[in-house]
């Protein structure tokens, strides 16, 4: 028997195998890794750099973490310019690139190079950059954040660089046409995993499978089987873009190895053809709705993958939700023909259902409950609203939403390239920022509408009303793959709140009446820092003092003011 070589090729992204660090540009290339499945995953940054050395020549730092693609970026922009490839790296981490426009500069990790070598990099950087790039000489440099900065620092002489890096760090739109700084942190997660999906499941990879005596009782092929589907991979990019509304990034590096961990779940053909029915049930569990929030995976595999890490703080698999608990216990009894039948299609009788184990095993708890232990609900919950969560095509009698940890996604969602929604969400934001800023149950505005800049001692230091408050959403971005994620409430056109799903969460709860024992704490270090900049900009009356007061009829804080 003989195994199906693209499984091989996945396995060098599991953090466990030897073959691990053969992901990594900086050790390989053209080796094996790419075999006869080599793939790019086509990105705006490429083209965006290839656009500036090619039409508007200057220097530009990439910025990221490791496993972003900034030493890919470099090799790419070598193999593009020069005359020849870049079959490895110097040891000096520094390649020169001549070419029609003047000199490319490339600096694969300044991070890793002594510091006055990096302090001379930096500058003949800022000499470049004073004058123009006179001399035609550009850098393209990958460099740590933390690192580069904290060298700028460092030095009096480099203090032209800092000023012009710095810029470019409170906003890309700083970049010009004598130094560019990009972020690889922008980058959305959610932009390349359908690709990446799309690519890994296309049938020719797949083909050694089908005639494959095992291929029935293969996890690895039913994964792939399953993850083909159209609706299951949007849901696997839906639970990327929950990120990408919680601002949380994850390398490109680090989503290669989470979507070949779903597919194989640290397997290799070897492992299924050699499994025998004991090894076919621990395989059962490795279907790609558990390996997506790493179900079972050992503590040192774990603390490997970041995105596992993430995600399983938004496992629908922990969110009791009555009618879709219902649906899982009862839904092949329920009685409506149409609910039978898709109960039917979701728990069908294949390998991750255990085949007739499932089955067997509903029906016994259904007549046993009382009678035996608890290990059904423990056990087969949690992974049945996963798998409902992933494989429910249509949503016309359950919503999958509702299995995640936010009260208020489905309406965040709806906001993006909707001015009305966006208009209309403003009065429900401002009530809960009054809420937020007082810590007490604010009446709500029965008409118009106004921010009250207050604290917990009841003071109203100033008042905003809705004409001097605006709601929009980010732009998306044109030099990289970064799709509009955010929203931002400015007041006076100077005072800006960043609104994320958990700062819009936390807000719409407490306009609706919930409590501030919700959420993490940086929202409400976000929320005091804006306090504290509206409370800069108000002018209140000096003759008036308002106050909150106990409305004791209502229940409710309602204004009051103190004259003098």
């Amino acid at each position: 028997m003989v195994g199906n070589p693209f499984v091989t090729y996945l396995d060098k992204f599991n953090v466990l195998s030897p073959n691990h660090s053969k992901i990594y540009d900086e050790y390989s290339h053209d080796t094996e890794l790419e075999h006869s499945f080599e793939f790019t995953i086509s990105t705006k940054i490429e083209n965006h750099l290839k656009d500036i050395f090619s039409n508007n020549p200057h220097s530009v730092i990439l910025t990221g973490n490791a496993g972003d693609g900034k030493t890919r970026l470099c090799r790419m922009i070598y193999d593009e310019f020069a005359e020849d490839r870049l079959e490895s790296w110097p040891e000096s981490g520094i390649v020169t690139v001549r070419y029609e426009k003047g000199t490319i500069k490339i600096v694969k990790d300044l991070s890793e190079l002594k510091e006055d070598v990096i302090y001379n990099i930096l500058l003949e950087l800022q000499n470049y950059v004073y004058n123009q790039h006179a001399d035609r000489t550009f850098f393209l440099i990958a460099a740590n954040e933390g690192k580069l900065s904290k060298t700028l620092s460092r030095y009096n002489d480099l203090d032209f660089l800092r000023k012009q890096i710095m810029s470019r760090f409170d906003s890309h739109e700083n970049n010009d046409n004598q130094l560019s700084v990009i972020n690889l942190l922008d980058v959305t997660s959610s932009v390349y995993v359908e690709k990446v999906l799309r690519e890994w499941n296309k049938e020719e990879y797949w083909r050694a499978c089908e005639h494959c005596e095992k291929k029935t009782h293969c996890i690895i092929y039913l994964n792939h089987l399953r993850t083909s589907q159209p609706h299951v991979q949007q849901k696997i990019v839906d639970q990327y873009r929950l990120l990408d509304y919680l601002e949380t990034h994850i390398t490109l590096r680090e989503m290669l190895i989470h979507m070949s961990y779903l597919l194989t779940g640290g397997y290799v053909c070897k492992d299924i053809l050699e499994a025998d029915h004991r090894h076919i049930d621990e395989h059962s569990k490795k279907v790609y709705y558990q390996n997506f929030y790493g179900v079972g995976i050992g503590e040192e595999a774990f603390s490997e993958m970041k995105a596992l890490k993430i995600f399983r703080t938004l496992d629908p698999g922990t969110y009791s939700y009555f009618a879709i608990d219902d649906f899982i216990v009862n839904g092949d009894i329920n009685g409506d023909k149409e609910i039978e039948e898709l109960y039917n299609r979701v728990f069908d009788n294949d390998l991750d259902m255990e085949f007739d184990y499932f089955n067997k095993t509903i029906k016994f708890y259904r007549e046993h409950s009382q009678e035996i232990d608890s290990s059904f609900l423990d056990d087969w919950m949690p992974r049945l609203r996963r798998k409902l969560y992933f494989e429910l095509g249509e949503q016309k009698y359950f919503n999958t939403l509702k299995l995640l940890p936010f009260e208020y996604l489905e309406q965040y969602i709806n906001l993006f390239d909707n001015k009305n929604a966006q208009n209309n969400i403003r009065k429900d934001l401002v009530n809960g920022l009054n809420r937020a800023f007082s810590r007490r149950f604010i009446q709500k505005s029965k008409s118009s509408f106004q921010l009250k800049v207050s604290n917990e001692t009841l003071m109203i230091y100033g008042s905003f009303d809705k004409r001097r408050i605006d709601f929009s959403q980010e732009l998306e971005r044109e030099d990289l793959d970064h799709l509009p994620s955010k929203f931002f409430l400015v007041v006076e056109n100077e005072v800006k709140l960043k609104i994320n799903l958990s700062v819009f969460e936390y807000l719409m709860r407490l306009n609706s009446g919930g409590t501030h024992n919700i959420l993490s704490q940086e929202v409400e270090i976000l929320l005091n820092t804006f306090r504290n900049e509206l409370i800069r900009i108000s002018e209140p009356d000096e003759e008036v003092l308002e106050i909150y007061r106990l409305d004791r009829e209502s229940g409710v804080y309602v204004e009051h003011e103190l004259d003098e």
